[in-house]
């Protein structure tokens, strides 16, 4: 098992004594002048956690791999999702994205149900659909059997594409939308929007019902809006580190330009990016600012863990988490892991929980 601790201060000792701790903040501060997509609130009526999840991981993914598509965000997923399969209403989702029991659509035989016409003969000898004479679209965002060969993803990094897992769904639905259109499409423009959408789904009564949904999802309010508690800073930060969502945990990383963020790199380069400076390593910046009481968190707070029995080296606390609010935190977690949000009541972090320090405050 990696460890989920930074433990970091063998590593980062030579850079701050070197001087170099000013450009990699200006680097990560820089990277950040780019559009982003909007980070998804703590939670939202009518997504369950696990896909909201999924939904707001994968337009980081899609934007690493193909840099050519622009814009891509968690609502445009989520309005796929919402005209597709209900947002998986009456499913379950295990921790690790799977859906039980899976979302198969009807039979596409071309009887016209479900407004299909034209048959689709099996692609996949059952495998996705378990129907060995017609195909059924599969999965939270409904693929298609004959396309998962070229469209499909492994969106949660387990050395598989599974069409009814909602990681690898949610990636599959943002290269579609990117792919089809030759690589090449700014999500942004909503006549490119809608041309993307008639090629996932040749129909303009779809367009205009998943464009509804997609503007319902953006009036929802910023996940830290102003007025909404903490600093100014604080929130400041917390809206920085929402950005890197979906981003890998890389050890010792602090920036994008490294190819992501430990635990400690991202706290410490969201509140560079408020304009406070804090140390690097996770026991200095657990001696580095005001101790709050876990029932008094402000978005921004840094929340601190003993993950040493899990193997973390170095003492504790030796893994770091940001408080975004509405009880849920944003973590660098581990390697092989991105950057996430999830509860801060964890199995994995609750039992493990040190203490909480509101950085400049």
């Amino acid at each position: 098992m990696a460890s989920p601790g930074c433990g970091l201060a063998a590593v980062v000792v030579p850079l701050l004594l070197g001087g170099m701790a000013v450009s990699m903040f200006t680097s990560v501060i820089d990277d950040d002048s780019s559009p982003e997509a909007p980070a998804a609130p703590g939670n939202v009526e009518g997504i369950p956690d696990t896909l909201l999840d999924a939904y707001t991981r994968a337009p980081s993914a899609l934007a690493k791999e193909f840099p050519g598509c622009k814009g891509m965000r968690w609502q445009i997923l989520a309005g796929i999702g919402q005209v597709e399969s209900d947002l998986l209403a009456g499913h379950t989702i295990s921790s690790e994205g799977d859906v039980s029991p899976p979302m198969i659509g009807p039979r596409l035989d071309g009887s016209g149900v479900g407004g299909n016409l034209t048959p689709h003969y099996d692609t996949d000898g059952g495998r996705w659909d378990g129907d060995t004479e017609y195909d059924r679209a599969v999965g939270p965002n409904q693929h298609l059997p004959s396309g998962w060969a070229t469209y499909g993803a492994d969106g949660n990094n387990d050395g598989e594409a599974d069409p009814h897992n909602v990681y690898d769904s949610a990636l599959a639905s943002a290269r579609e939308l990117c792919m089809s259109g030759g690589e090449d499409v700014d999500f942004t423009d909503r006549e490119q929007l809608a041309d993307a959408l008639f090629r996932y789904n040749n129909a303009d009564w779809y367009v205009e019902q998943v464009l509804a949904e997609i503007d319902r999802f953006d009036a929802l309010p910023a996940p830290v809006a102003p007025g909404g508690g903490g600093s100014e800073a604080g929130r400041a930060a917390v809206e920085w580190a929402l950005r890197q969502v979906g981003w890998p945990y890389v050890w010792g990383g602090e920036s994008r330009e490294e190819g992501g963020f430990d635990c400690s790199g991202l706290t410490m380069a969201a509140w560079a990016a408020a304009g406070v400076d804090i140390p690097r390593v996770t026991t200095d910046q657990y001696r580095a600012g005001r101790r709050v009481p876990i029932d008094a968190l402000q978005p921004g707070d840094l929340l601190f863990y003993d993950t040493t029995d899990l193997g973390a080296p170095g003492p504790a606390p030796s893994h770091v988490t940001m408080y975004i609010g509405e009880g849920r935190m944003v973590n660098a977690p581990s390697t092989g892991k991105d950057v996430r949000t999830e509860p801060i009541e964890s199995e994995v972090y609750g039992p493990r929980f040190m203490g909480a320090i509101r950085p400049g405050g």
